[in-house]
């Protein structure tokens, strides 16, 4: 039996994260709810932090239950717990791995970065140990002697800074795979939603895949399509000879540079299901700073920027696509105060199902 085995079902469930167990746990109307929010101008990383802190508890939870009942025996050994989990790291799979990558202070990218290969698992043990024996008598030195016990439901365990330093150094691996996996999630399941929902409200049909021959009279959107010259958009949407290339992202003011390149990935035109098309390029960000060239650059190449910190910025992007498809659409003209309430209406046919891979799995890559 491995130490995976002995690991609450509560945490096993939160190594890894998926658009189903995510969507399972808000529920569609609350899926709804935060795409609302979010085409009015909420941030959508406010909005599901607290859904990554409650991921977060649960992990922490289950890993101190396995310290506490499984492995508080070899904690007063570093060397034989560093050997101990070495040995089920190199039998592990998947999720079992990464839960003994955890536990010797390791992510899977800090495998491949610092470890580089799991044949040099063993010098890394080496030194985990060294540092672990060097760094123990100096917290003690510096913050007094530790010593007692803890009991959950039942059993018991020493605490001292042996344990305490293993259990920390797991937590911290934890945090980075469970945060790297929620921003990696949120991120590209909402860019989803939210284009899918948006360009749905406005009437456009949406196509699971580019088709091979597009009537022109259609009103079409796809999402997440990468074209010939390996370019990715987030979403493509023609009618009429015209085709717009959007691409969103949950883009801060800290990160200009990646809006920026955003801006001049796409040509003048392109051959879209047999027809030649106009193409132009709208860019959808959170924040812009206020000393960003971002707004400069958009214009030189026919692009166009929208803040999703603004309140109005679906209004704005209607008026555009509704001028440059020449096309109309209630959006255009409704006043700000009356937003919430339309789009909680039209939001009720919206199927969100069909724009996400609900079985996508998300695992921290991050060091």
């Amino acid at each position: 039996m491995g130490i995976f085995d002995n690991y609450n079902e509560l945490g096993k469930n939160n190594i890894t994260a998926t658009n189903s167990d995510f969507i399972q746990t808000i529920g569609e109307e609350g899926i709804k709810d935060i795409i609302i929010k979010v085409l009015m101008g909420g941030n959508v990383r406010d909005i599901t932090e607290f859904i990554t802190q409650r991921r977060l508890l649960n992990t922490y939870s289950a890993t101190l239950e396995l310290f506490i009942k499984s492995i508080s025996h070899l904690t007063d050994s570093i060397d034989l717990y560093s050997s101990t989990v070495t040995e089920d790291l190199l039998e592990a799979k998947n999720k079992a791995k990464i839960l003994d990558l955890w536990l010797l202070g390791l992510t899977q990218k800090g495998l491949d970065n610092i470890v580089r290969t799991e044949a040099n698992i063993n010098e890394y043990k080496n030194s985990f140990i060294y540092s672990l024996e060097e760094a123990i008598p100096d917290l003690e030195n510096i913050f007094g002697k530790l010593d007692g016990t803890i009991e959950l439901n039942g059993n018991k365990a020493n605490i001292n800074w042996k344990f305490l330093s293993l259990l920390f150094l797991t937590l911290g691996s934890q945090t980075l795979t469970v945060r790297g996996s929620a921003k990696s999630m949120n991120g590209k399941l909402f860019e989803k939603l939210v284009l899918g929902s948006l360009l749905s409200i406005l009437n456009f049909n949406y196509c699971s895949s580019p088709p091979d021959f597009i009537n022109k009279n259609d009103k079409i959107f796809w999402l997440s399509n990468i074209d010939e010259n390996e370019r990715e958009t987030d979403a493509t949407i023609v009618y009429d000879g015209n085709a717009i290339s959007v691409d969103i992202g949950f883009i801060g003011k800290g990160n200009p540079e990646i809006s920026l390149d955003k801006v001049t990935r796409f040509g003048a035109y392109k051959q879209i299901g047999g027809i030649r098309h106009d193409m132009s390029t709208i860019i959808i960000v959170d924040t812009v700073g206020e000393n960003s060239g971002l707004f400069e650059k958009a214009k030189k190449v026919n692009g166009h920027i929208f803040q999703m910190k603004q309140n109005t910025w679906i209004i704005e992007f209607t008026k555009l696509l509704c001028k440059k498809l020449n096309i109309r659409h209630i959006l255009q003209n409704i006043n700000s105060n009356e937003l919430e309430k339309y789009l909680v209406n039209v939001m009720k046919n919206i199927d969100i199902h069909s724009f996400i891979n609900k079985q996508e799995q998300f695992v921290l890559d991050m060091i």
